[in-house]
């Protein structure tokens, strides 16, 4: 089964988001997974100003990626990454993929469903790397060549992608893993947002789809 082929799971999650810690405690436990020895919270990087990102939060993620693969290196580790607002279909934890992969996405929004591997992908909720890709991959971030804005991290993951074709690649299908309705963190915040009584409304109203999507 997927979650059996890890060394290690990191869940990216700041602090201060006990929200969504709550949530994704929840959905590890329905998996069989909340008490894992290979499942810990990655405490997310923050910064107050974007430096080459669109943003803080974009800067954070992408640090925060950074450092798991690293640390993926390091240990040698087959590593499933995952962000603190990805929920799973029902029966994710059946989903028994080939073994021979070094890029796996679980999640993701495809611009062209037919032909994946070519496709932009929007999403990095549910990513798991090989250990040496992991080595490759975190090198090539640390020194990714851009102009103008920096990529998030799902784009620098196509990027990397693109310039390795021969990357083993292997996309859930369908995906096992979506991002759960939730107050952003790495975009600017909207207006329903920023006011607490309508905040508190939309909380609600974000659960409700939650409970319809599931």
């Amino acid at each position: 089964m997927i979650f059996d082929q890890f060394d290690s799971i990191r869940i990216i999650n700041l602090p201060h988001r006990t929200d969504r810690r709550a949530e994704m405690e929840g959905e590890l436990k329905r998996l069989g997974l909340l008490d894992d020895p290979r499942v810990a919270f990655f405490q997310a990087f923050q910064f107050d100003e974007a430096g080459p990102f669109s943003s803080p939060g974009a800067r954070g993620v992408y640090q925060s990626h950074l450092a798991i693969l690293e640390e993926a290196a390091e240990n040698g580790h087959r590593v499933l990454i995952l962000e603190d607002d990805c929920d799973f279909v029902p029966d994710a934890a059946l989903y028994a993929p080939p073994d021979d992969w070094s890029v796996f996405y679980g999640g993701y929004e495809a611009s062209d469903p037919d032909d994946l591997p070519a496709s932009n992908i929007i999403g990095a909720h549910m990513m798991g790397f090989a250990p040496d890709t992991a080595i490759h991959l975190s090198n090539y971030l640390k020194t990714l060549e851009y102009e103008g804005i920096h990529p998030p991290i799902d784009g620098a993951y196509v990027w990397y992608r693109r310039a390795f074709p021969d990357t083993k690649t292997l996309f859930a299908e369908p995906v096992i893993g979506y991002q759960r309705p939730s107050r952003t963190d790495i975009a600017d915040l909207k207006f329903f947002d920023r006011v607490p009584v309508i905040r508190t409304a939309v909380a609600a109203a974000r659960k409700l789809k939650r409970l319809l999507v599931r």
